[in-house]
């Protein structure tokens, strides 16, 4: 990075602006995806029909900021398809690919193996839902709770997430799902 760079990144960062990953590579350089299911939207807008959705490792070719709004980068993605992706799931360096086991040893992942195997996504394992409901009493109660938890969760489409995210004043990171194509615009899964 070159000195200039520097000098810019650290005003901008004393006037209170966000630098990201971008102001670190030129255009045509890689950068890795850090987050699951981070769509590749097809135009710089949070609704717009996902092109692709890439998992935390991948890599994408940097194309520089939307001159409009600056918190989506435009990129293309491994299968060479252009689009956008929300600044905060880009990275100059590849995220952790490391879980430590059961026995204390710590093991390289797949992150594409990861993601498949549903442990990212589920927020109860069939094991922790067994223990919790043999537990019973509050423990019990609790595994319902999840449950019902991810039922909701199935249903909520991006329209209804990005109307919160508005409302909230919030900042939209990744997908619900990894469907390409247009985006569910109602209820449903």
């Amino acid at each position: 990075m070159t000195m200039k760079r520097w000098t810019w990144g650290i005003l901008l960062l004393a006037l209170g602006v966000p630098v990201t990953a971008a102001w670190a590579v030129k255009k045509d350089e890689k950068l890795y995806v850090k987050a699951r299911n981070t769509r590749v939207l097809k135009s710089a807008v949070p609704t717009a029909d996902v092109v692709a959705v890439l998992q935390p490792g991948q890599q994408v070719t940097w194309k520089g900021a939307d001159p409009k709004n600056a918190q989506w980068h435009q990129v293309t993605e491994p299968g060479g398809k252009p689009g956008y992706v929300f600044q905060t799931n880009l990275s100059t360096k590849p995220p952790n690919m490391e879980l430590v086991a059961k026995d204390g040893q710590t093991r390289s992942i797949d992150p594409a193996t990861f993601v498949s195997s549903g442990a990212a996504v589920k927020a109860l394992s069939p094991g922790a839902e067994k223990y919790g409901n043999e537990k019973g009493g509050d423990y019990k109660a609790a595994v319902a709770q999840l449950k019902t938890l991810e039922g909701l969760a199935l249903k909520v489409t991006p329209v209804e997430i990005d109307k919160h995210v508005k409302q909230a004043g919030l900042f939209p990171v990744v997908a619900p799902n990894t469907k390409l194509g247009p985006q569910a615009k109602k209820g449903g899964k």
